[in-house]
């Protein structure tokens, strides 16, 4: 991958990543938004996300600064203080590590903002062929329609251990445009999850759940094989996902990041989350 097209590429899977989560955000419908406090915004070329019902930082966060643009120091307020207003205290202001301008760390740093944990660790494939897993799933993986949407959403929630309302919110992907979703059955009973979300030729697949009692049958690779096969029909040239970065050494020990590496992404760089002390 080439200087040029590398930047190309990480500019990419930021902005399909950022639109998939807005667009997610303007799905949800409107009794979850007004009992969890649901709320959205663009800031610029960034966007901000809040979600009290669901207090983690994947739903409490800021992410795009520096990407399309060069950021401002006055944008960097402004994200800091629509979080703390809008979101739940265990927010995080995730900016990529090619953000510009340099300086961006140094005024997050100013602002009493810690890095914390390991970081998001971000995937990146392209269009080619997949392969065959070497361990086929007896599972069946199946785009849903609309009448099925409740399977996706009580797959998400109950994988992910997620308040039992969200369940709702994440059902209404199911038939939206630009979103593709899909379950893995055992029979009539819906195990596992995902969705990918398609703008401008590239793809973001996300929302990967297993229920409990299901994990480790090979749900995941067959979600991940038929959104990368069905991406690829689409006219799909790049595909990206995110994944909890491991302590070094220890990659092998995180199912869902083995099963990216697995399918033929390759790691683009680790995204750090900054926080507030407060």
């Amino acid at each position: 991958m080439n200087a040029v097209l590398d930047t190309h590429v990480r500019l990419a899977i930021e902005k399909v990543e950022r639109e998939a989560w807005f667009d997610m955000y303007a799905a949800a419908p409107d009794d979850y938004i007004q009992n969890s406090k649901l709320s959205s915004a663009r800031l610029g070329t960034s966007i901000a996300l809040a979600d009290h019902g669901t207090p983690i930082a994947e739903f409490n966060r800021v992410l795009g600064i520096g990407i399309d643009e060069p950021a401002s120091e006055a944008e960097l307020e402004q994200a800091i203080a629509w979080l703390n207003e809008h979101a739940s205290p265990s927010y995080a202001l995730q900016v990529a590590p090619t953000a510009l301008p340099e300086a961006v760390w140094t005024w997050i740093e100013a602002r009493g903002l810690k890095r914390a944990g390991n970081g998001w660790a971000k995937h990146y494939r392209d269009a080619v062929p997949t392969e065959e897993h070497p361990i086929p799933t007896a599972l069946e993986v199946i785009r849903l329609e609309p009448h099925h949407a409740a399977d996706f959403g009580h797959v998400a929630q109950a994988g992910f251990g997620l308040p039992l309302p969200i369940g709702a919110w994440l059902s209404a992907l199911v038939g939206r445009p630009k979103w593709n979703v899909y379950v893995a059955y055992e029979g009539p009973t819906p195990v596992a999850c995902g969705a990918m979300f398609i703008d401008h030729g590239w793809a973001w697949l996300g929302v990967d759940a297993t229920l409990s009692d299901y994990r480790g049958r090979g749900a995941q690779n067959a979600l991940i094989k038929r959104r990368l096969t069905d991406g690829i029909a689409a006219g799909v040239v790049g595909f990206t996902a995110e994944t909890g970065q491991p302590p070094e050494g220890q990659e092998e020990l995180n199912k869902s990041y083995c099963n990216y590496v697995r399918a033929g992404f390759k790691k683009a760089y680790v995204r750090p989350n900054y926080v507030s002390n407060g």
